[in-house]
């Protein structure tokens, strides 16, 4: 995986990605994914989906979604995604001090723009480090991993 720093600066400010689209679009590069659709659906999570989540901590619980989750009827539900999701939740919370952008930035814009890169390459470290810590290959998707009927 290439320099997540200079990821987040190419995808993020060159790119124009919001901070949900490129904490998801990392992982989707890693994963080998090329799909705008995905990227489109996590636009609704910029910025903090006016005044809630974060939208990196929202786009490390789309990625690990996109790890762990279920995408069609006939695959099982994950058991461990919510418990994975809470323990990002609670890293995330614990590191920045709150989940919001309001909790992290309190509404200043030059800090949003000095720090939100350093939250959206946290909040991949975190995601990468709870699946790896469980033992999760990164560089595989569950649906990868199982059996072809």
């Amino acid at each position: 995986m290439e320099n997540l720093d200079a990821l987040v600066g190419e995808l993020n400010a060159d790119q124009r990605f919001c901070c949900s689209q490129t904490v998801l679009a990392i992982g989707m590069r890693r994963l080998g994914i090329d799909d705008p659709d995905l990227l489109r659906a996590m636009e609704g999570f910029c910025g903090g989906a006016c005044g809630g989540t974060c939208g990196a901590l929202a786009g490390g619980a789309a990625l690990m979604g996109l790890y762990l989750g279920k995408g069609t009827a006939r695959e099982p539900r994950s058991e461990t995604i919510r418990q994975y999701v809470r323990e990002l939740t609670e890293t995330f919370r614990a590191y920045w001090k709150g989940t919001t952008c309001e909790s992290i930035v309190h509404g200043d814009a030059e800090l949003r723009r000095r720090i939100c890169p350093n939250v959206i390459a946290g909040a991949v470290e975190m995601v990468w480090s709870i699946l790896g810590e469980h033992g999760l290959d990164l560089d595989r998707r569950k649906i990868d991993r199982m059996p072809r009927q």
